[in-house]
């Protein structure tokens, strides 16, 4: 049966990415603020809704502009969607939102991600999700589940949740009209 075709969501610039409150400033150590802010999140229990950009609940992508934002000071493109989007709504502005990928360059397979690195992954019930690798541990990917809120883990405890085709995409910094 063929798909109905809808338009595609674009950039929302008026909906801007806004920050949980008691997140904790940087200090200039990129591990020690990401332990920080990991802990931070954690501790703040944000529910995960879809198009949701703070400061009360994220979606996945939102708390990964969140992350890269206030680690890294990076201005990632925001894609949003309505709560009503369904999943392959969610496939088609993953898969064709040119400004947000134009930010990222695919990593090779097998090249080993670096602490900031994005990364996409999918599972059965959320076939797009998104997260940041993070250097704690060994490496953890910091993201923000629909049944489990916010989390940073490894990969072999992803993939034993049932992720898998986890890519990782480097930050190439180019800069865009629709910015968080």
């Amino acid at each position: 049966m063929p798909r109905t075709t809808r338009p595609l969501p674009a950039p929302d610039a008026g909906l801007p990415l806004t920050a949980p409150a008691g997140l904790p400033p940087a200090t200039g150590d990129p591990l020690a603020d990401a332990a920080a802010l990991c802990n931070a999140l954690t501790l703040a229990r944000l529910p995960w809704r879809l198009g949701a950009a703070g400061p009360a609940a994220l979606d996945c992508w939102s708390c990964m502009a969140l992350l890269q934002r206030h680690l890294f000071g990076r201005k990632v493109v925001l894609v949003t969607l309505s709560e009503e989007a369904a999943r392959l709504d969610i496939a088609d502005a993953f898969a064709s939102f040119t400004p947000a990928l134009a930010q990222w360059r695919a990593r090779a397979p097998g090249e080993a991600p670096v602490h900031g690195d994005g990364v996409l992954m999918s599972h059965k019930q959320a076939p797009h999700h998104c997260g940041v690798w993070l250097g704690l541990d060994r490496g953890v990917v910091a993201h923000m589940a629909e049944h489990g809120g916010f989390s940073a883990d490894s990969v072999q405890a992803l993939r034993l949740a049932g992720y898998t085709d986890l890519r990782f995409f480097e930050w190439i910094e180019r800069s865009h009209e629709n910015q968080i």
